[in-house]
C-alpha cells in the first residue's frame, strides 16, 4: 500500500512505526508538496493533521480532500479544540476516519484500520465476479490478488505479486493456471480499473492518469482500455457505469481465460 502522509514529527514517526517495512509512505513537507504528490502518483491512503502550524493549512487540507475523493483520507491529530474544529469541517466534504494522538492509535488497531479503509468499491465489485476462482485458490494466493486490486500501485509485476504471496513466479503461475487467471492478466485489470476512478476526475487529463498508475505511454494505456472494455477514455467519462464497466472487465477476463483453457487442452 502506499500511503502519502502530511504530519508533524512525532506523529510522523509513529506512522512509520506502525506501518512497518509492509507498507509504503511517501512524506510531503508542505501542503502545496501533498497536493503535488496526489496529482502525480497513485496513492492508495492519505494520512494528514490538519491542525499542524497553527492550522495554517486548514483550508489546503479542506480543498485536497475534496478533490482527491478517490483517496481515502485518515485524520491523524491530538484532541485538542482547534483539531476537532477543523475535523468537523473536513466531515463536511467526505472526512470519514479520525484517530487521535495517544489515543486511539495503539499499532495493531491503527494498522488494522489503515489496512481497511482503501476499499475502493470497484475493486470489490471485481472481487465478488472473481469470488469463485479465488475461492479455489490457496490463502495466500487469493489474499495477494485482494491486495493487487485494492491497492494497485502496492504491485507493479508479476514478480512482485508472486512475491506478495510468498512464492516464486512459476509456483504461482501453476496455482493460478487451472483456475484460468493470469498474473499479467490480472495486474492490467486492477489498473484499469483504477483508470476509471481517476478519469473521471475534474480537469484530469488521460497523460496524468497514466503516469500515476505507471505507464511510460499514455496511448499503451488508452489501447489495454479499448482492448479489454471497446471504450474510450471519454466513454469512461459520460457514458458507462461503475457497475456495467466492472461487468466489461470481469467479461474479458473470463473470455481470457476460457481460451488458454482451450489452447492448454489442444493436443500436441
Amino acid at each position: 500500500m502506499h500511503v502519502v502522509a502530511l504530519l508533524p514529527r512525532n506523529l510522523l514517526h509513529h506512522l512509520r512505526f506502525v506501518l512497518g517495512e509492509q507498507h509504503t509512505l511517501t512524506v510531503a513537507e508542505d501542503a502545496a508538496a501533498l497536493h503535488s504528490l496526489l496529482r502525480s502518483s497513485d496513492a492508495d491512503l492519505l494520512v494528514v493533521d490538519p491542525s499542524m502550524r497553527d492550522g495554517m493549512w486548514e483550508r489546503s487540507m479542506e480543498e485536497i480532500v475534496a478533490a482527491y475523493p478517490h483517496v481515502p483520507t485518515i485524520v491523524y491529530t491530538m484532541l485538542t479544540p482547534p483539531a476537532m474544529r477543523i475535523v468537523v469541517r473536513l466531515a463536511r466534504v467526505g472526512l470519514q476516519h479520525v484517530v487521535l494522538y495517544r489515543f486511539d492509535d495503539e499499532p495493531r488497531r491503527f494498522l488494522e484500520l489503515i489496512e481497511r479503509t482503501p476499499a475502493h468499491p470497484l475493486a470489490e465489485a471485481m472481487l465478488q465476479e472473481l469470488a469463485v476462482p479465488l475461492r479455489a485458490l490457496p490463502v495466500m494466493v487469493s489474499r495477494a490478488i485482494e491486495q493487487l486490486f485494492r491497492s494497485p500501485a502496492r504491485v507493479k509485476s508479476a514478480q512482485e505479486l508472486a512475491k506478495l504471496a510468498g512464492m516464486i513466479p512459476r509456483t504461482l503461475n501453476r496455482h493460478l493456471m487451472p483456475v484460468g487467471l493470469q498474473p499479467r492478466q490480472l495486474l492490467v485489470c486492477s489498473k484499469l480499473l483504477r483508470t476509471y476512478t481517476l478519469v473521471r476526475e475534474p480537469g484530469v487529463r488521460i497523460k496524468e492518469v497514466a503516469s500515476r498508475l505507471g505507464y511510460a505511454d499514455p496511448d499503451h494505456l488508452t489501447e489495454q482500455l479499448r482492448e479489454w472494455t471497446g471504450c474510450s477514455p471519454r466513454d469512461l467519462r459520460s457514458t458507462l457505469t461503475p457497475d456495467q464497466f466492472v461487468r466489461m472487465l470481469a467479461s474479458h477476463l473470463r473470455q481470457t481465460a476460457e481460451h488458454d483453457v482451450e489452447d492448454a487442452t489442444e493436443p500436441v
